[in-house]
């Protein structure tokens, strides 16, 4: 959670670009939800209708907002109803950076993991069933490259001051090369997709059978695997299965979950696409993307289940 000092320089900031922005005048500030270097989420009230205001920052803050908004407005009119879904955008300024989206209704998916254990399987493949949703209008297949993510790992290795993190990371550097040898210039499917897939940006009704997805901000075409291989990743480092059976170290059950989901990605693309992702995926959490200090561990041992595997 964002600490207090975050907060405040959150709201302030958010307070001066709410005034700035026509049409807001009605809009109430709750509860920080995050407060990152590069955007800020709140919940709100505008007109007394719950909402979500996200303000994007940086120097491409407004083309950020933008292609976010977009992307809501693209989906929601196909992901208005119907068990998979997406918030409606209520407000964009993309000037300001901002977007102001109804707020969904249910229980953060991996509050519902934790409430549910018994349920996961079936959890996580209404979790696959909305990424496969959410993707069917836009897929293509391309040939696979791999080079740019082993070039974007390759280049943190000189900034890792653990001596065991670095050899992980090398570790899991040499697996993508090898994986990327077997399998480059094979057709892989790509999509327009979430871009952050992961059970913190998934709510769910009624125990699976309405799942929404938020924080949507992704505006590039990317292999599916991808976003799968961040969902299991993300999955297995905070809320880790009691086997590790399955593909990579992780439990196959999760694994088998996620993508059986009708329509998401072929089988023979889950068995040889996404092990490089997911050793990736892996790579960007110890060069310190989105983990905590009480899960480096966690992500640690899933590193070395994973490059015992291979």
């Amino acid at each position: 959670m964002p600490s207090l000092i975050a907060k405040a320089r959150a709201r302030h900031g958010l307070g001066r670009a709410v005034a700035r922005a026509e049409g807001l005048a009605g809009l109430k500030l709750g509860r920080c939800l995050a407060a990152r270097r590069q955007s800020r989420v709140w919940e709100a009230t505008l007109a007394g209708r719950p909402v979500i205001v996200k303000q994007v920052l940086g120097d491409e803050a407004a083309e950020r907002a933008s292609a976010q908004a977009e992307e809501l407005k693209y989906q929601h009119p196909r992901m208005r109803s119907g068990r998979y879904r997406v918030p409606e955008p209520l407000f964009w300024q993309p000037g300001e950076g901002l977007v102001v989206m109804e707020e969904a209704p249910g229980l953060r998916l991996d509050a519902a993991l934790a409430r549910a254990p018994g349920s996961r399987a079936a959890l996580l493949a209404a979790a696959g069933g909305w990424l496969a949703h959410y993707t069917a209008p836009r897929r293509q297949s391309d040939a696979f490259g791999g080079g740019f993510w082993i070039k974007r790992r390759s280049s943190a290795l000189g900034t890792i001051p653990d001596a065991g993190d670095r050899a992980r990371l090398e570790g899991l550097i040499a697996i993508m090369r090898a994986e990327r040898a077997e399998i480059a210039g094979r057709l892989v499917t790509r999509a327009r997709s979430h871009g952050d897939f992961c059970p913190i940006n998934l709510i769910v009704e009624g125990g699976g059978d309405v799942v929404w997805g938020v924080d949507i901000h992704n505006s590039n075409w990317l292999a599916v695997a991808k976003d799968i291989a961040r969902f299991l990743i993300y999955l297995s480092i905070t809320q880790p299965h009691a086997a590790s059976d399955g593909p990579m170290g992780l439990a196959a059950e999760d694994v088998a979950a996620l993508t059986g989901a009708k329509g998401l990605i072929p089988p023979e693309e889950a068995e040889m696409v996404l092990p490089f992702f997911l050793a990736s995926e892996l790579a960007g959490r110890l060069q310190g993307e989105r983990i905590s200090a009480e899960a480096h561990p966690t992500a640690c041992a899933l590193a070395d289940r994973m490059i015992a595997a291979r």
